[in-house]
């Protein structure tokens, strides 16, 4: 396919109803809709029968999740398997697998809806107030932290999928982007699902419709990147040069963890808490192994970079063939190192054996800031007064102290993601030519990828004005260059670069594409690097 076409080319594909292409992809019609109506309506039903049994008699909305989670893996399989063995069973099977877990999908978050709404209510009658006194509509919608937009993250992206699928020749789109939806469930699953007072210089009806825009908007870009990825193994990326990007990627997330210290200590440490509380302690514990695996695996994705780049640019078989063996070996690497953290954090009952005495110092400064001490009185403090104080605490209630795996939960979704990244290029390099041949034209791919982000675009538009309102009505302006409103300003910038290149220089093909994921990168750091890793007015989530 040329990397550059006509505007008019371009301008014209999306609205061209009649040409062969089109019929041979089935057509939109309303049936090409029910994968995305049914499950809205039977949500809607879901919810009404949570009203009429109470939460009492009713699955709650964690376990919904969970069985939303279940779906989208499953579907995601069955997807995959259709492009290498291609079956009409395996096709419908995964499809309404699919349905089903957007349905589970939303049906959580309306649940999830109702229960604030009863948890308030019980405050209200607390108070001695009438029910009759309580906003209804609009203030209790789930929107007041990560896992709430974690839910609706998946939902954008799971109903978007459901709406391409409905025509067959694009059934393909869910390999991709529902394993995606379910790595965002995977993280709502580890921040968990308790629900928070939101200050009330927020209670605004802009809130709700701020961040559903923002969720829907996301999941569009989402779906946008599988298409682009997609793309680019269509038109020849080999699955070495799409490695060694996941190499780095899983590098960037190795040396990230237990706060960038995994590469040069060699141990992985994880936040301790109080057992009962969900606030974590500046003290971290020790996880056996785990550190010692990231490091292994972090090496043998040098390798795979190193012998894939010799690949690439002298053509040497032996180096891809060892290259493919050390990607493996990784994949098995951070797969025990998750397995060995979960298990552990799950599991670990002497937390205090695992905790090093040269972070007692921190620790007792940090105890008489809870005091109430001034941080000018906490340096006038002679440092062996902390480590004293750390050593009483200890003594005294360091039985208590647990460890969770909500103590980070953005550290292990990334590497549960690196893992993913490692995992998909494994799939794609194996029968690569196969899986091409089942993929549509690159064509149609390409005009999948422009519509989508047209859409992405225009919802981070949505994105920016609503937010600006909101934040005048919440702070008595409307734009302050906090970390989050910057981060979702470069984001549309970059779609609104990616459609100018494409309308006015008829920009196609993997340059296009690679305009499409650096978007939806900088979608995901402003989605959870604000929230975890900057501060900011958006850090409350």
């Amino acid at each position: 396919m040329s990397e550059v076409l006509s505007n008019n080319e371009i301008l014209a594909e999306p609205a061209d109803t009649t040409s062969p292409q089109h019929e041979e992809s089935g057509g939109w019609s309303l049936k090409s809709y029910l994968p995305a109506v049914i499950p809205i309506v039977g949500a809607l039903l879901m919810v009404w029968l949570r009203l009429q049994l109470g939460g009492d008699r009713f699955i709650d909305d964690g376990a919904l999740m969970m069985i939303a989670l279940a779906c989208y893996l499953t579907a995601a399989t069955f997807h995959l398997t259709n492009l290498y063995a291609p079956s009409s069973m395996a096709q419908r099977i995964g499809l309404w697998t699919g349905c089903l877990g957007v349905f589970f999908n939303l049906s959580s978050w309306g649940v999830r809806w109702v229960a604030a709404y009863d948890r308030e209510l019980q405050i209200f009658q607390a108070q001695g107030k009438s029910a009759a006194d309580m906003e209804w509509a609009f203030r209790f919608i789930p929107f007041a932290n990560l896992y709430d937009l974690s839910l609706a993250f998946a939902f954008g992206a799971g109903i978007t999928t459901m709406v391409i699928s409905g025509r067959k020749n694009f059934r393909f789109i869910g390999a991709v982007s529902l394993p995606l939806a379910a790595l965002i469930l995977v993280l709502a699953r580890f921040i968990g699902n308790d629900f928070i007072n939101l200050p009330p210089v927020l209670d605004s009806y802009w809130r709700p419709i701020h961040v559903g825009i923002a969720s829907l908007s996301y999941g569009v870009a989402l779906v946008c990147f599988a298409a682009a990825v997609i793309y680019l193994l269509k038109v020849g990326t080999k699955p070495e040069a799409m490695a060694v990007w996941a190499a780095i990627f899983g590098l960037g997330v190795f040396a990230t963890v237990s706060r960038f210290s995994v590469f040069t200590t060699g141990i992985y440490t994880s936040s301790t808490f109080m057992q009962g509380s969900r606030m974590a302690l500046p003290l971290r514990a020790d996880v056996p192994y785990v550190g010692l695996l990231i490091v292994v695996s972090g090496v043998l994705l040098l390798g795979v970079i190193g012998l894939f780049v010799k690949y690439l640019f002298q053509h040497d078989e032996r180096a891809r063939t060892w290259g493919h063996w050390l990607l493996k070996l990784s994949l098995v690497t951070q797969a025990c190192a998750i397995v060995a953290l979960v298990s552990q954090v799950k599991s670990m009952t002497n937390v205090v054996s695992k905790i090093n005495p040269n972070q007692y110092p921190h620790f007792g400064a940090w105890l008489a800031e809870q005091q109430g001490m001034t941080a000018e009185q906490v340096r006038a403090i002679d440092p062996s007064r902390f480590v004293a104080a750390s050593q009483e605490f200890i003594t005294e209630r360091g039985s208590s102290l647990v460890l969770s795996l909500n103590a980070n939960p953005v550290e292990l979704s990334a590497l549960i993601t690196a893992f993913a990244a490692t995992l998909f290029v494994v799939f794609f390099s194996f029968r690569t030519d196969v899986l091409r041949k089942a993929l549509p034209s690159a064509e149609k791919l390409d005009s999948l990828m422009y519509k989508t982000a047209s859409v992405a675009f225009a919802g981070l538009a949505m994105l920016l004005v609503t937010g600006a309102i909101w934040a005048n009505e919440s702070w008595g302006r409307y734009w302050g260059w906090d970390s989050k409103e910057t981060g979702a300003f470069v984001a549309w910038l970059t779609y609104g670069g990616f459609l100018h290149a494409r309308i006015a220089r008829g920009l196609t093909g993997k340059r296009s594409a690679y305009f499409a994921v650096v978007a939806f990168l900088l979608v995901i750091f402003t989605y959870l690097g604000v929230s975890y890793l900057l501060p900011g007015l958006h850090s409350y989530a």
